[in-house]
């Protein structure tokens, strides 16, 4: 089984929640927040998709901007 290591993406003030809202109102630095804490991820997923990791990994990137922009991730508080 994978060792899972849980890390920080934002300030201890700011939760994931808090950075994919302010990414939902077009801050593009809290978008590249999460791609970047989601990078290790996103890596390792692309190696089960049948075409170049490269490709994967940019469409699965489009695909979680996507849904971030057009609300189709929710936070609820």
């Amino acid at each position: 089984m994978q060792k899972q290591v849980l890390t920080s993406i934002g300030t201890e003030t700011e939760s994931f929640g808090t950075i994919v809202k302010r990414a939902q109102l077009g801050d593009n630095q809290a978008l590249i927040k999460i791609i970047d804490f989601l990078q290790p991820d996103l890596e390792y997923l692309a190696c089960f998709i049948k075409m170049s990791k490269e490709d994967s990994i940019q469409e699965m990137i489009l695909a979680m901007i996507e849904a971030i922009r057009y609300g189709d991730v929710w936070f609820g508080e």
